[in-house]
């Protein structure tokens, strides 16, 4: 191995080359070119010996024109190598992600940019910006790192702000649930500064894939917007079937039906694997839309179009309701592609029709528990058939529903009627004589009043509640005075003077009860 020693002057403008060889028996030596007999080296070094390096100094002059462009080119390549091995140790880790960095120049075009990003640079050119971006010297600019050039002297930083990778990456880091995996990009395809259509997929039944990368009130999807300026990006939901694809893909034109091969229905046939093939042949959709909404479908300059038909892998061509039919187009209705879908997997159709029919037994049942569990009540849960005829005749639901809950209330005034009839024999035990007044009483109201009236002390102390009670009772016990023939005033004159007594020792009793001293106390207050 051919080995050298430069040394520089302090200045860097001279520099001397020594050529170092190994010294070796003459007999040993297989190259002069780094190794030396040991009398050649005795001659330059007198006490040189076997093992021993000897520094050669090297005429440069021998050296033709030649051989100095080829040292020249030489130098430069492996410096190449170790500036770009310098600039991977830094940015290894960053290839695929999202960089910042900072606007250093501007080209003499106007549309080109110089990115620095510390011990590195990139370019921001035609091809790789989008078309509203325009800087200034200073500013900030978040990019995609996708490679790192050799092709410049030093390496540059292949970047760009105009691949389907840049917005994948704003989208991502906008949703964390991207991150974690609970929701997967399947697809993306873009024109920069127009639109973008994203495939995405849950693996969680429970998350919406759409409406967790839009976010609650489109904050998610706006910092995405926020950065790419008026270009519109269209998330939608991915789907295994075909069909399903180009439906999905076409927001946000609405779909009415479309042709599609009978292999779109095949279970058997994987067109994730097929699409990989060089020779694969984008099978040619025709997709019907409402009148007047085929400029939406299309798009502006058939943006829209052009990207369904890249996402999905299809040819695809636009019609409206009237033009379809005047054409006579054969084609799908979008819920003969859902009942196709279906057929293609009965065992989840089984599925889908399981949790209705639990539904309608949960429904029986509960109208069960609501009808008395008695024997009278068991034919009613029998006539319910007849509700169910009658809603087949697309009869109004609410008129027909009232006659549906009388038998149940009528069965309900039965069980109370044979608990009234269980119950007579008991109060017929004890007979109730009904006496008829048909007389009117001599006295009148006015005087009834103003007796009450005169009334001294209250009227509903304990004591006046007892005595009353008392005086009830012998009234009770007392014949009744109704069956006279001859009308008798309510109150006589004796019993008035004797309950105003009453009412005047109840009042005095009530006075002597009470403790006026206590509620002047502070004890009072403070105990309630």
């Amino acid at each position: 191995m051919i080995k050298c020693e430069i040394d520089f002057s302090n200045t860097y403008s001279k520099f001397t080359i020594y050529d170092i060889k190994t010294v070796t028996e003459e007999d040993d030596i297989v190259d002069d070119a780094y190794q030396i007999s040991l009398e050649d080296a005795q001659e330059i070094k007198s006490n040189a010996k076997l093992g021993d390096t000897i520094k050669i100094k090297f005429d440069v002059t021998k050296l033709d024109k030649t051989y100095v462009r080829r040292v020249k080119q030489l130098f430069q390549s492996k410096l190449k190598e170790a500036s770009k091995s310098a600039i991977l140790n830094v940015y290894q880790d960053k290839i695929g992600e999202l960089i910042e960095g900072t606007v250093n120049r501007i080209e003499q075009d106007g549309n080109s940019y110089e990115v620095s990003f510390g011990k590195a640079q990139g370019f921001l050119r035609k091809n790789n910006k989008m078309p509203g971006d325009r800087f200034v010297v200073g500013e900030r600019v978040l990019v995609h790192l996708s490679d790192v050039s050799d092709r410049s002297n030093p390496p540059s930083l292949v970047i760009s702000r105009s691949s389907k990778e840049f917005v994948q990456k704003l989208l991502e880091r906008a949703v964390p649930e991207i991150q974690e995996g609970i929701v997967t990009i399947k697809a993306i395809e873009r024109e920069p500064g127009k639109r973008t259509k994203i495939f995405v997929d849950s693996t969680n039944p429970n998350i919406d894939p759409v409406g967790t990368c839009i976010g609650p009130e489109s904050s998610r999807i706006r910092s995405v917007l926020n950065e790419i300026g008026s270009e519109k990006v269209d998330v939608v939901r991915f789907y295994m079937n075909k069909a399903l694809q180009v439906v999905e893909a076409m927001k946000p034109a609405g779909v009415i039906g479309l042709t599609c091969p009978e292999d779109f229905f095949d279970a058997n046939v994987h067109y994730e694997e097929l699409e990989l093939d060089r020779d694969y042949e984008y099978p040619k959709i025709t997709v019907v839309v409402n009148n007047g909404n085929q400029g939406v479908a299309i798009g502006s300059g058939g943006v829209n179009v052009r990207l369904a038909s890249r996402i999905t892998h299809c040819t695809i061509s636009v019609l409206q309701a009237d033009d379809a039919i005047a054409s006579g187009l054969k084609y799908l209705m979008i819920s003969d592609i859902e009942k196709l879908i279906k057929g293609m997997n009965p065992e989840a159709a089984v599925e889908e029709e399981t949790p209705v029919e639990e539904e309608e037994f949960v429904e029986e049942v509960n109208d069960e528990e609501v009808i008395p569990t008695t024997p009278e009540v068991a034919p009613v849960v029998e006539e319910t058939p007849v509700v169910e005829e009658v809603k087949a005749e697309e009869t109004p639901v609410v008129e027909e529903a009232a006659p549906a809950v009388d038998p149940v209330k009528a069965a309900k005034e039965e069980t109370v009627a044979k608990a009234a009839e269980t119950a007579k024999p008991v109060e017929e035990e004890k007979p109730v004589e009904h006496v008829e007044i048909k007389n009117k009483p001599r006295i009148s109201l006015e005087e009834l009043e103003q007796a009450i009236s005169s009334k001294k002390g209250p009227s509903e102390t304990r004591s006046y509640k007892k005595k009353w009670k008392k005086n009830e009772e012998e009234k009770s016990a007392a014949p009744s005075q109704a069956s006279k023939v001859e009308a008798m005033p309510i109150y006589t004159e004796e019993e008035l003077a004797e309950m105003e007594e009453d009412e005047d020792t109840a009042y005095d009793n009530y006075e002597d009860d009470l403790d006026l001293d206590q509620y002047d106390s502070d004890e009072y207050y403070d105990n309630n």
